[in-house]
């Protein structure tokens, strides 16, 4: 008897095998970051620091009041640092203690950072060309080869910047932020299911916890404005609903990335 695979058994069996091999990866690093200390950049503080803390109120040198073993934001920390574009997610991290909301003039800059003026906003279109289009032939009409993956490659490109383009406003309209809210909690555990919940949510204006509709939203809006210049089936609501359905279940490995990339940084790449 022979088994007959159809094309979007294809498509779809080839996407979670990619999605799978991604999340294999970022879980190894999740890892092997378990106990290590932590990225100062964004608001963290290590072990070592808070037993120092500790000592220095037990000898009488400082005011135990102030001190505390919850994470502690970095002081004079600049807008360069703080809308730092990561090259391989794309994303912008912030720090849950001591949330700072954008500004209006902050918001502009990251728009302009994270779509166009840094690597990040190329990365993630060339990793998703690859990723949901090239290895699943998708759409066939365009070929394999380099011809192929380059004309994929632009029309990921392409909607990302019109993502970009909805998400920026809407998200000022409803007071909701664009980067990644960065867990707290240091256990590798609670910053996994932290980054699993922060693929739908985000922080508004007073920083506290909520959907992140233009985001979700962005992605629909971006992926159905696609449809207009792919060939054939592909322009219709079917395709609307599935892709943009692939993208945000892919910002989950991206997000566990993005929370994990100080200890990357450190492991990878011997930084501090």
């Amino acid at each position: 008897m022979k088994l007959k695979i159809g094309p979007i058994q294809i498509r779809v069996w080839g996407w979670v095998a990619n999605v799978v091999i991604v999340t294999i990866v970022t879980s190894v690093t999740a890892a092997a970051s378990w106990g290590q200390a932590s990225h100062p950049a964004l608001g963290w503080r290590t072990l070592d620091a808070q037993q120092g803390d500790v000592t220095a109120c037990q000898n009488g040198l400082e005011n135990c009041n102030l001190l505390s073993t919850t994470p502690q934001p970095p002081k004079g920390s600049s807008e360069k640092a703080r809308l730092a574009v990561n090259p391989v997610t794309g994303l912008v991290s912030t720090p849950t203690v001591n949330y700072r909301a954008l500004t209006g003039r902050e918001r502009w800059k990251l728009y302009w950072k994270q779509n166009y003026f840094s690597i990040g906003a190329y990365f993630g279109p060339v990793f998703t060309a690859l990723v949901l289009d090239q290895s699943t032939d998708s759409p066939p009409q365009w070929g394999g080869g380099f011809h192929g993956y380059g004309l994929r490659v632009a029309s990921r490109t392409a909607t990302a910047v019109v993502q970009g383009t909805v998400q920026a406003p809407l998200a000022a309209l409803l007071h909701e932020d664009v980067r990644y809210v960065a867990s707290k909690d240091r256990r590798s555990k609670q910053r996994a299911l932290h980054a699993l919940q922060y693929s739908f949510l985000t922080f508004n204006s007073q920083g506290h916890p909520t959907p992140n509709v233009a985001n979700l939203a962005a992605s629909y809006a971006a992926t159905a404005i696609s449809s207009l210049w792919l060939p054939g089936k592909y322009a219709g609501a079917r395709y609307t609903l599935t892709n943009s359905t692939e993208q945000i279940a892919l910002t989950v490995p991206v997000n566990i990335m993005q929370e994990f990339w100080p200890e990357v940084v450190h492991k990878v790449f011997h930084r501090p």
